[in-house]
């Protein structure tokens, strides 16, 4: 550990007020060659404390001075320290509680009663500098420590500044392949992120569809307004849910574009509040709407990710926090410099502003490049403003950017102005038309969703046969006959298809309506079979009452004819 500094001699302090002891003490002291220092108060004896091998103090010094300086000093001392005081004590007999509080305030005491002999004094203090002694080369054993372990810190700082140049130097020599890499594992992470979506999809949409039917089942019971209001508040927390679902879903499953009219500020207002409980408590997120804003011809779900894309880089680039704001305009014309990327016509602007770190022009000037990205490797794939701007353009618009170093960015999507009024989301209206005690079989290997689904059957005046397996389903049909099946399309062990043609073998012209809370299985499906034979989860009972009249009735028209009900 390299060779250790001289330990200098520091003198012993002898405080004794009362009589001769402090005199006969240094010089039974001096005898032995120890250097002692005779003290004329408790103060002067704490003030030289730290430049003293040990301390002999009388314990009448500490009854008539105020020890409060002394007990802080003791607390102060550093880890290594414990310094030694030899206490010297009358021998009364009457002294016990009081010189158990003189001991406990040194700490580090040797006690010597009085009269004493000198070789007991000298052979306390001298084991008392001896430990001082060891107390000093520990801390100088620490200090080394220390200073090894800095050495140590700087040299693997400098090495691993060394290797990191190295690592830049590599990095910038593989940058194309690594970029290609980077957007390789993220195509594969998102595959495999939508996969796992798609299954908490389908166990919470059959959660939420025992939740949501069972409390229309409620609503049509209950007369009582104060119920009814505790209902559409449960009600429109459990939409909500279903929406949050959905909104999981479109990170994670590439949709093609479904353009329809759209209203821009409740599709932003809806992003706005999901970011505002996303993006954390150190990004304000603020909307701006323009009264009376055109319906946008664009795919919603779609512009939902864009926007929730740029939100996300808007707040990587404020990691100190900001304001993110989205807003939205028309524009009445192609403004001159997009007159190359647009063609005449009105548009939908919705612009993305943040307050972060801005970009510098060469930055700037490749913003849009597919795999382009200032972000450390394995931070980004380059590809989220690239996408932006493919997705406007795809739908007819186009999108642009504009940054300023300290100042902040502003992404603009711009979309065309459609013509045609904004569908609502609730276009089915009226009462659910009643059934004509029509017996619908029901399989489902979920009891909670068989039991609602059954009970919604029979308020709709239907006659609700449940089976949760195959076989039951069969020893149903083999008792009765059936006007209408509802089948799940996720059965264990085998799949609702396949339990759709099995029954399909034994009554010949059954229809059959599929349903599933699992959205990749819908879609699937529906490539096999009409669209119009397919119910997703959580439904309603004005859609299963809407589905079931279309179904009965083009089985009436239809019965005879295979294809119409029946897989492709």
């Amino acid at each position: 550990m390299g060779s250790r500094e001289p330990i200098p001699s520091l003198p012993v302090l002898v405080l004794a007020p009362f009589g001769r002891d402090a005199a006969v003490v240094c010089r039974t002291l001096r005898d032995a060659g120890i250097e002692a220092l005779e003290q004329s108060s408790l103060s002067e004896l704490v003030a030289n404390l730290d430049q003293a091998a040990a301390a002999v103090i009388a314990e009448e010094a500490l009854f008539h001075e105020y020890r409060g300086a002394l007990a802080q000093w003791i607390a102060r001392q550093p880890p290594w320290s414990d310094f030694p005081f030899v206490l010297l004590t009358l021998r009364t007999g009457q002294n016990g509680p009081a010189l158990t509080e003189l001991i406990e305030l040194l700490g580090h005491a040797t006690v010597l009663e009085r009269p004493l002999a000198a070789t007991s004094l000298k052979s306390a203090v001298l084991a008392a500098v001896r430990g001082r002694r060891r107390q000093r080369q520990a801390e100088q054993y620490l200090r080394q420590l220390k200073d090894l372990a800095d050495t140590l810190e700087r040299r693997v700082e400098e090495r691993t500044e060394q290797l990191s140049q190295a690592n830049r130097r590599l990095t910038e020599e593989m940058a194309e392949r690594e970029r290609t890499e980077l957007a390789l594992r993220q195509a594969q992470k998102m595959e495999a992120v939508g996969q796992l979506t798609g299954g908490i999809a389908h166990d919470f949409n059959n959660l939420l569809m025992a939740i949501m039917g069972n409390l229309e089942l409620i609503a049509a019971r209950v007369d009582e307004e104060k119920i009814q209001r505790y209902v559409r508040n449960a009600m429109h927390g459990a939409q909500r849910g279903a929406k949050l679902v959905g909104q999981l879903l479109t990170f994670s499953r590439k949709q093609h574009l479904a353009p329809e009219p759209v209203d821009v500020n409740h599709l932003v207002r809806t992003v706005a509040e999901l970011l505002s409980r996303t993006l954390g408590a150190s990004i304000q997120v603020d909307v701006v709407t323009q009264d009376g804003l055109w319906p946008a011809l664009v795919d919603a779900t779609q512009l939902e990710l864009m926007l929730l894309n740029l939100a996300i880089n808007a707040r990587d680039a404020m990691p100190d926090g900001g304001l993110l704001t989205i807003e939205t305009t028309i524009f009445d014309s192609v403004p001159e410099d997009m007159q190359t990327d647009l063609k005449q016509g009105q548009y939908v602007s919705i612009a993305v502003k943040d307050t972060g770190t801005g970009m510098p022009p060469e930055v700037l000037a490749r913003a849009f490049d597919p795999f382009f990205t200032t972000k450390a490797p394995g931070k980004g794939t380059g590809l989220g403003l690239s996408q932006v701007y493919g997705f406007a353009h795809q739908s007819g618009g186009t999108a642009t950017i504009e940054s300023e170093i300290g100042r902040g960015t502003v992404v603009r999507i711009l979309l065309p102005r459609s013509t045609d009024p904004v569908i609502g989301e609730n276009r089915q209206t009226g009462t659910p038309r009643m059934g004509a005690r029509e017996r619908i079989l029901v399989v489902d290997d979920d009891a909670s969703v068989l039991e609602t689904t059954r009970s919604m059957l029979d308020d709709l005046g239907y006659r609700a046969i449940a089976a949760d397996n195959l076989d039951a389903a069969l020893k149903a049909i083999s008792d009765q006959v059936i006007d209408l099946a509802i089948v799940d399309l996720a059965m264990p062990g085998v799949s609702g298809l396949d339990v759709g043609l099995e029954l399909r073998r034994r009554q010949p012209g059954l229809p059959i309506v599929y349903c599933s809370g699992y959205p990749d299985l819908i879609e699937e499906t529906g490539k096999r079979l009409n669209g119009g034979l397919l119910l997703s989860k959580p439904y309603s009972t004005r859609e299963l009452s809407a589905k079931l009249e279309a179904m009965l009735g083009t089985s009436s028209m239809h019965r005879s004819v295979e294809g119409v009900v029946g897989p492709s």
